[in-house]
């Protein structure tokens, strides 16, 4: 399963980033916005002019298929690790699982470029369950899941940045 969604902004990458990248902001976003049952930063090294990697784990409690919860259950643990790229404007992540991590794969990006003068941001992922029977309807969980958290983090992330 592979999504692309793209999205203008009225901001900087700059401040996005810096945003994006806030201990403090990530568990907000995360409590506040996207319904996580936790949320901690669990190690953040480097910044914003060099480089970071930010290892973030969280729970949720989404609203899941038969087939998906029984193979996850109720509440599913992710830890999101995230490597940010200055001179790219990109940082990359992993999500992995706290169930079935061995048959999950998933990756993305975001990546800021300046297009005619608007700030544009493209977000990417990729991923693949390997689970007999069940992959296809597990990715088209993930897939409806990544819609609806970028679209909540998009307007949460906008509220805060001032539009």
């Amino acid at each position: 399963m592979k999504l692309t969604l793209v999205y203008e902004w009225d901001c900087s990458p700059e401040a996005f980033w810096a945003l994006y990248f806030d201990p403090d902001f990530a568990v907000r976003l995360h409590r506040e916005a996207l319904g996580s049952t936790s949320a901690e930063v669990v190690s953040q090294d480097g910044d914003l002019a060099n480089g970071l990697v930010r290892t973030l784990r969280y729970g949720q409690r989404p609203n899941m298929p038969g087939p998906v919860r029984k193979i996850f259950g109720d509440e599913v643990m992710t830890t999101e690790v995230s490597t940010f790229d200055p001179a790219s404007s990109t940082t990359t992540f992993t999500m992995t699982p706290g169930t079935m991590s061995d048959k999950t794969h998933i990756e993305g990006s975001i990546a800021f470029t300046n297009d005619e003068g608007r700030t544009v941001e493209t977000f990417s992922l990729d991923a693949r369950v390997k689970i007999f029977g069940a992959g296809p309807i597990v990715e088209r969980f993930i897939e409806a899941q990544a819609r609806a958290m970028q679209g909540k983090s998009v307007d949460f992330m906008r509220t805060e940045l001032g539009g």
